[in-house]
């Protein structure tokens, strides 16, 4: 058999060889290191054309590196952007959260798939008919038709359900879904709030217990007091350049061109993005929404 036919000095066989890749063992590894191309070349030369084919066809289907699942939906159906990478796409991602920008077009209507609880802002509003579905995957009934206001910030629970825009507008909307992965980002000493100390440009639009949805707003030429932030996602509703000065230290400032539509990850563990203050620098009103966690 191929199990007998190729064996190399210090005890690597086919049946070994046949585990190897992403799955292969210490001992396997082991035994190739301490052995000389010529017991490999020898050994693979004393194997028939059939059986070579077999240990190379065996090799190419080694398993690979299993990818760490972000959700694990009752419904047994996928998550919006795996169903439908068409209308939903990932605008920024932090470890343990995505920010996501849904689009569709009048008459378009995306595929059944299923959601984490997520809190969401519209940029452009116009009416939907959802039909929600039951923790099988099966559809509960007809669909509601609902009118989404430009601006609205709704939070959405959990649970599956499919979409059809029945309007004659294009329809965007942005949300934040936490993964399996969401940990707490952790506390601030001394946390200094942007919605306290510059209420004039900081506005928050909904929360619940794990999220904040705020928007700010601010002049060309205007800034901010520093201020801290936990981990954020960001989406650039208006604006071309912002200056981040970091720790809120003017000598520390950093200029970045931005572009409506971009999402920006905010991760607390990046200096610019803790603790800082801002100054539109550029030629039109700054306008970012933005998630941030409560814990």
């Amino acid at each position: 058999s191929i199990v007998s036919s190729l064996n190399l000095p210090g005890c690597i066989s086919v049946n070994r060889l046949l585990t190897m890749g992403s799955a292969a063992s210490t001992e396997v590894k082991e035994c190739l290191e301490k052995a000389s191309v010529e017991d490999v070349a020898a050994s693979l030369k004393s194997l028939s054309p059939e059986e070579l084919a077999k240990l190379k066809a065996a090799m190419e289907a080694s398993p690979k590196e299993e990818k760490k699942k972000l959700f694990d939906f009752k419904s047994g159906l996928l998550d919006c952007c795996a169903t439908c990478p068409d209308q939903y796409k990932v605008a920024a991602e932090l470890p343990g959260a995505r920010l996501i920008e849904m689009t569709l077009a009048p008459g378009e209507e995306d595929k059944p798939h299923d959601h984490p609880g997520h809190s969401m802002f519209v940029v452009q509003g116009g009416k939907l008919c959802i039909t929600d579905y039951d923790e099988t995957g099966k559809p509960k009934g007809e669909g509601n038709e609902v009118e989404l206001p430009s601006g609205a910030p709704p939070i959405m629970p959990a649970g599956p359900h499919q979409v059809k825009n029945v309007g004659d507008t294009t329809v965007k909307i942005v949300f934040v879904e936490p993964t399996v992965m969401c940990q707490p980002c952790g506390g601030i000493g001394d946390y200094i709030s942007p919605f306290k100390v510059a209420p004039e440009c900081y506005k928050i639009l909904a929360e619940d217990d794990m999220w904040i949805t705020g928007l700010l707003t601010m002049d060309m030429g205007a800034a901010d007091p520093v201020h801290h932030h936990r981990d954020h996602l960001i989406y650039v509703l208006e604006g071309d350049e912002v200056t981040i000065n970091v720790d809120g230290d003017e000598s520390k400032a950093m200029a970045v061109p931005i572009k409506p539509e971009a999402g920006i990850p905010a991760p607390m563990s990046a200096p610019p993005f803790a603790k800082h203050s801002l100054k539109n620098s550029g030629t039109v009103t700054l306008k970012m929404l933005f998630f941030e966690a409560k814990m």
